[in-house]
């Protein structure tokens, strides 16, 4: 690092402070001293670097660097499907930010609260480098505004520019397993429900995985009807589940287990349901724990390893990290006998 500083005409701690992209070095300054860095082949040693970020996290000096900003976009009355989901990312962020030695602080960015141009103020006057967004309301959500001197991640897919590292629910595994656990209660015609929505929040891994259990099954006994529509609406579930017949119905839509039960009412048989995205515990219904908590300290780990590392703005490999999710064994689903 001095021969950094030599080179470049600078303090020993300007180079320090630039290799860290800290905003407080003039923009010209820190692309100086990174070209002279890459030209003379320095490269900070990483275990000094994460020993250094671990003693500012526990020892902040002036300012923030202690804390990860936690970014929620979400404003007016939620369900309680998107409330019980939100808080379960944000807890789960809050203890992987205090297995790292950060604290977890929560703003909000919405017409309700901070525009994205004050939150950057706020975080830059504190000094505070990195930033979770948790799930935008709209899917195809962006940033409008650089954030060069910070480390990011997101939470789900809903942000879709700038491509940042994200944390996820492993869609795929996610409905493989609850149709995998249907199948072996003994259910054979599996229906799956599901609007374009809540697909495309997804990134289609809902629809990509329901093909791929038709094609997989193509030639067996087992048949997955497919009621796939813009938005689901009662009176045509109701015909859709009266034509095909399911024995179990698989969804991640609100309002449609109310429906599948009102159907098994009507038609004098039972009809087995599983929720792809239990936010809710003891609700009693059958399907899949996402791991919220999981995906929140993932997403945290993926900001502290770019605090470690010295890694800033958009990345230009982002990479998404999947976390499985698990079954939920319930009453609306426990089995189906079969005669013979």
């Amino acid at each position: 690092m001095k021969h950094v500083a030599q080179a470049a005409g600078v303090s020993v701690m300007t180079v320090s402070l630039a290799l860290r992209r800290d905003p407080s070095i003039p923009a010209d300054t820190r692309e100086r001293v990174l070209a002279t860095a890459a030209r003379l082949g320095y490269r900070r040693n990483p275990l000094v670097s994460a020993l250094m970020a671990g003693l500012r996290g526990w020892h902040p000096r002036g300012n923030d660097a202690h804390v990860i900003a936690y970014v929620e976009s979400y404003a007016g009355a939620l369900t309680r499907q998107q409330h019980a989901t939100l808080r379960r990312f944000r807890d789960g962020a809050r203890e992987g930010a205090a297995q790292h030695g950060y604290r977890l602080e929560v703003f909000r960015m919405s017409e309700e609260g901070l525009s994205e141009a004050q939150l950057k103020r706020v975080l830059g006057a504190r000094g505070i480098r990195g930033v979770v967004f948790a799930p935008f309301p709209l899917t195809g959500s962006a940033l409008t505004l650089p954030w060069d001197d910070h480390a990011l991640a997101t939470l789900g897919f809903s942000l879709a520019r700038p491509p940042l590292h994200r944390a996820v629910n492993h869609q795929v595994h996610s409905f493989r397993l609850a149709l995998a656990q249907l199948l072996a209660l003994g259910y054979r015609r599996i229906g799956l429900v599901m609007s374009r929505h809540e697909d495309q929040r997804v990134e289609r891994n809902w629809i990509s995985s329901a093909l791929l259990a038709q094609h997989e099954h193509a030639e067996t006994d087992r048949e997955f009807p497919l009621f796939f529509v813009e938005h689901v609406e009662r009176e045509a579930l109701l015909a859709w589940l009266r034509r095909e017949r399911p024995e179990a119905v698989v969804s991640t839509e609100p309002g449609v287990q109310g429906v599948v039960q009102a159907a098994a009412l009507r038609a004098k048989r039972p009809i087995g349901f599983a929720h792809l995205h239990l936010a809710e515990r003891g609700s009693g219904c059958a399907g899949i724990d996402q791991n919220n908590e999981r995906v929140g300290a993932a997403a945290i780990d993926l900001v502290v390893e770019q605090l470690h590392g010295n890694h800033y703005g958009v990345p230009a490999n982002p990479k998404t990290v999947l976390i499985e999710g698990r079954w939920v064994a319930g009453r609306t689903a426990t089995g189906l006998r079969r005669r013979g």
